[in-house]
């Protein structure tokens, strides 16, 4: 049997209201590639076979499992994919008409480990031909540097396109073990495994990814519930790193982004959090305030140290949670906090 040039994995629980444009997108862009579709189908009720009967897109492969969440669901497609390459694809979200060709092309051209693209943001329809561009997101910056793109970047997980030989070795001996703590951010645990790793990375301009917008739920709905799984997995990646000066400089990536977060948070967010997110920053202060923020906070960050400049800044022009908060019950979020390891 031919080997496919790309496996596309789309976890799925219960979306046969948007998995068929999504897979309509799949179809519109394959052209001249060998694809094969891994639908997992994450214990959904009925299970997926049954909630797609009938639709004109049907995935290649549905592998049905136990409900376990996002990351378990994506693992287990990687653990049957075939392709070449490999991209992981949300059942609510599509892929721009050239970007299977333009990645493909590129990462063989290139012998390229991963490579990424822009995103975009489309209103779904019924129906892929009722589905309405709205507006490109921010363009990511370019970078070939490995530890940059997975912690600095992070573009949104159905950007990059990997090589399978290259991915799958990290994934079969992770630095970190996969938890269900993480589900929320799966793309998160990936990146965080992969940035220690040389790789060839490569972006391919344009907004090619395309990120579905409609009314139904989103992880990305409740932001606190990503925050405390981002948290989970930094300071998972913190405990596991090791430390040596080959790890120097994505240990302070990861320091830095923490900081950065924490800085971003509302002024009267859970304090617990909030020192946690800033101790993965003191346990790896050595970056530089070039690297934390713009010519304010770097003229305070001289004159105070840069954890003093945070917080005047975030007490004079901070937010309060209440203008963001997403949350019902206000325990959950300690609730959550409980279910993860000591820092």
């Amino acid at each position: 049997m031919m080997r496919p040039d790309l496996s596309i994995i789309i976890p799925y629980f219960n979306r046969a209201d948007t998995v068929p444009v999504t897979l309509a997108s799949i179809r519109q862009a394959r052209g001249d590639l060998a694809i094969e579709t891994i639908l997992v189908d994450d214990g959904s009720t009925p299970p997926a076979v049954e909630q797609l009967r009938g639709q004109p897109d049907q995935p290649d492969l549905i592998i049905r499992q136990a409900n376990q969440g996002l990351l378990f669901a994506r693992l287990a497609g990687l653990a049957q994919a075939r392709g070449d390459y490999v991209l992981f694809l949300d059942s609510d979200d599509l892929v721009g008409p050239d970007k299977l060709r333009l990645q493909i092309e590129a990462m063989r051209q290139q012998a390229a480990d991963v490579s990424y693209t822009d995103s975009a943001k489309v209103q779904l329809g019924a129906t892929l031909a009722q589905t309405l561009p709205l507006a490109d997101e921010p363009v990511l910056p370019e970078t070939d540097d490995a530890a940059d793109f997975f912690i600095r970047l992070q573009p949104p997980p159905h950007s990059p396109v990997f090589r399978t030989a290259w991915l799958r070795p990290l994934v079969v001996q992770p630095l970190f073990a996969p938890s269900p703590l993480y589900n929320p951010v799966a793309e998160i645990w990936f990146y965080h495994i992969a940035a220690p790793q040389p790789a060839k990375v490569i972006k391919v301009s344009g907004p090619h990814t395309l990120i579905g917008q409609h009314c139904g739920s989103r992880i990305t709905n409740q932001w606190e519930k990503m925050g405390v799984a981002s948290l989970a997995v930094m300071e998972a990646f913190m405990r596991a790193c090791p430390v040596n000066p080959g790890t120097r400089r994505v240990r302070e990536m990861v320091a830095e982004k923490a900081f950065n977060s924490w800085r971003a948070l509302p002024r009267d967010f859970s304090p617990a959090f909030q020192e946690r997110m800033l101790r993965l920053w003191q346990a790896q202060p050595t970056a530089a305030p070039a690297r934390l923020g713009g010519p304010q906070f770097q003229r305070f960050a001289r004159w105070l140290g840069a954890t003093n400049a945070a917080r005047l800044l975030r007490f004079l022009r901070g937010h309060s949670y209440r203008s963001c908060r997403t949350l019902d019950d206000p325990a959950l979020l300690d609730r959550w906090l409980a279910q993860l390891p000591a820092p």
